[in-house]
């Protein structure tokens, strides 16, 4: 691991500046770790080297928080340590109006583009927690403040940290190989004919030639977008020799924007469907049950695309429905058209095909790839941590 740290200055005698010699150097038993302070030129160090993530060591200062935006739109890992620069009494007995503008001009602003925050003890998470700024925090005790802890002992625990952060956001350090995976293995995973030819050649290899670092970040994908199960099964039935990842014992930050994976509904329009609800009940035969369903299903599923919270779970479930049940397609169309969603679930079906591999002899109606259905992927399969 590359290490980047960033402090204000070094002083002899300062009690932050000792905590980060120590710091420094007990990691770099573990790790190649280097020190920038206000005197250099911070874009110019990151262009020197890699950095796997920078620790950030500094409140209240404007040039600290520009850093932490370099990073951030770089996209490094980027964590800070306020070192009680947060803390109730600092920030409303000491120069209390201006942090007060700081903090609407910059520092607030800076806490919640850091990935997360590293303290020194659980008071002082508890300060910051209660300003709202931010959930992400973790607790690594100073071998300079407590005699109780080593500096060994820190450093180890501030790597675990790095870790963390990291694991968080795998979606980030995703590359094409594993992208091209998940629909693979969900086709996969879902095809309910023999497991014979499911794959081409080209995806065979590319699921072989993966890595153990990119099966873990497969793995974590899957467990968020709730396909973890249909995941391994495509494994199981390809015969893939991949590595058995405990993915619960990773330990990371819950996703600023997690997916829902519950089943869309298929009996009923959730929501205030009004109109839609009135038009696909007088379109439709009772007899009608599974046209119903995935009319149903579709409607449902664009309220949560809209929101951004569409999850490959559904997405399964949709596919599954229309690949793999008996029903009139004209018919569905024609009931779609009724309900003003027909172009929708054209570009739903584009989705499909580009997520989970759905083919052309399966497609109850011609697919629509245009603007809209561009935006619908980006805004709900960006990167996500």
């Amino acid at each position: 691991m590359h290490i980047l740290h960033y402090i204000d200055g070094i002083e002899a005698g300062n009690l932050l500046s000792d905590h980060l010699l120590r710091l420094a150097a007990a990691q770099r038993e573990y790790a190649d770790v280097r020190t920038v302070t206000q005197s250099d030129r911070f874009t110019s160090v990151l262009a020197d080297g890699p950095a796997d993530i920078i620790h950030i060591h500094a409140c209240w200062d404007y040039k600290a928080a520009r850093c932490v935006r370099q990073a951030a739109g770089k996209g490094l890992p980027v964590v800070l340590s306020p070192h009680w620069g947060l803390d109730t009494r600092i920030r409303t007995t000491e120069q209390r109006l201006t942090k007060r503008t700081k903090a609407l001009l910059y520092q607030a602003k800076t806490v919640r583009c850091a990935d997360a925050l590293l303290v020194t003890n659980e008071r002082e998470k508890q300060d910051i927690l209660g300003l709202g700024w931010t959930k992400r925090i973790d607790v690594v005790a100073d071998s300079v403040l407590d005699s109780r802890q080593s500096d060994d002992r820190m450093a180890q625990q501030t790597l675990a940290f790095y870790r963390k952060v990291c694991d968080t956001r795998y979606q980030l350090a995703m590359t094409a190989m594993e992208r091209e995976a998940i629909p693979s293995l969900l086709h996969a995973g879902l095809a309910q004919e023999p497991a014979h030819n499911l794959l081409p050649s080209d995806q065979l290899l590319n699921l072989r030639s993966l890595h153990p670092e990119q099966w873990k970040r497969i793995l974590l994908y899957a467990d968020d977008e709730g396909i973890r199960d249909i995941i391994d099964d495509g494994i199981s039935r390809l015969q893939i020799q991949a590595p058995d990842i405990d993915t619960t014992a990773i330990r990371r930050y819950a996703l600023l924007a997690p997916k829902e994976t519950r089943s869309v509904d298929t009996k009923e329009l959730s929501g205030n469907q009004f109109l839609r609800r009135q038009r696909l009940n007088d379109n439709l035969n009772r007899e009608e049950t599974l046209v119903r369903e995935i009319a149903v299903m579709l409607a449902n599923t664009q309220r949560i695309e809209q929101e951004g919270n569409l999850s490959l779970r559904q997405l399964a479930d949709l596919y599954t429905a229309i690949k793999y049940n008996d029903y009139d397609e004209d018919r569905l169309g024609e009931v779609l058209r009724h309900m003003r969603i027909y172009r929708y679930a054209r570009r739903i079906i584009q989705v499909l095909s580009e997520k989970i591999q759905l083919k052309e002899g399966f497609m109850p109606f011609a697919p629509l790839n245009d603007r809209q259905t561009r935006k619908i992927i980006k805004r709900n399969y960006n990167q996500r941590h």
